[in-house]
C-alpha cells in the first residue's frame, strides 16, 4: 500500500517541533504560575534541574542552563532570598558548593513535578502508550543525531528506515 502522505520538508518537521515547544511552555508558564505566582521560567528550569540533581553544583546548573555564570550566580541568590534554595559545602572540593532544594524548595518542587505531569497528561491523552513510546524513539534518535553532528561525527540512525524501498 502506498503511503498517501504528501512529501514534506525536513525543516517543516523542525518547524512543528518548534511550534509545539512554544505552546508547550506557554502552558507550562500558565501551571507554574498556580503552583507559585513568582516563579520565572528559569527559576522553574534550576529548581527541577537541582530537585531531580541534588547536589549538583552551580558549575552543573550553569552547563545545563545555558547561560553564563553571573546570571546563575544572580538567579541562585534570588532563590536562597526566597527560602528555596541552599547552598552546602562540597566535600569533594571546598572552593565550590552544591546546591540543594531547602524544605520550602522541595515542596514547591513537588508541586512543580505534579503540575507539569496533568499538563503533560492532558496534551497526550489522545495518544496511547505505545504511540508515546514511539514518538519518545523518534525523538530520541533526532537527538542522537543532532548530538552526533554537533560532534562532527555522523549518525548512525535512519529514524527507523532501513534502506531503500
Amino acid at each position: 500500500m502506498k503511503n498517501t502522505m504528501p512529501s514534506r520538508a525536513p525543516a517543516d518537521v523542525f518547524e512543528a517541533m518548534h511550534d509545539l515547544m512554544h505552546t508547550y511552555r506557554a502552558h507550562m508558564v500558565r501551571a507554574m504560575a498556580s503552583v507559585h505566582p513568582e516563579l520565572t521560567l528559569n527559576e522553574v528550569r534550576a529548581l527541577s534541574f537541582v530537585g531531580r540533581h541534588p547536589g549538583a553544583t552551580q558549575k552543573e546548573l550553569v552547563q545545563h542552563s545555558g547561560a553564563d555564570k553571573a546570571q546563575v550566580a544572580r538567579m541562585v541568590g534570588m532563590l536562597e532570598d526566597k527560602g528555596w534554595l541552599e547552598r552546602v559545602p562540597n566535600a569533594d572540593d571546598k572552593r565550590s558548593r552544591c546546591l540543594a532544594l531547602s524544605e520550602q524548595g522541595e515542596a514547591v518542587f513537588k508541586a512543580m513535578r505534579a503540575s507539569r505531569q496533568a499538563v503533560s497528561a492532558s496534551l497526550l491523552k489522545s495518544c496511547d502508550a505505545q504511540t508515546q513510546a514511539q514518538l519518545l524513539a523518534l525523538l530520541e534518535q533526532v537527538r542522537s543525531n543532532l548530538e552526533a553532528v554537533g560532534d562532527g561525527r555522523h549518525a548512525g540512525g535512519d529514524c527507523g528506515h532501513s534502506g531503500r524501498r
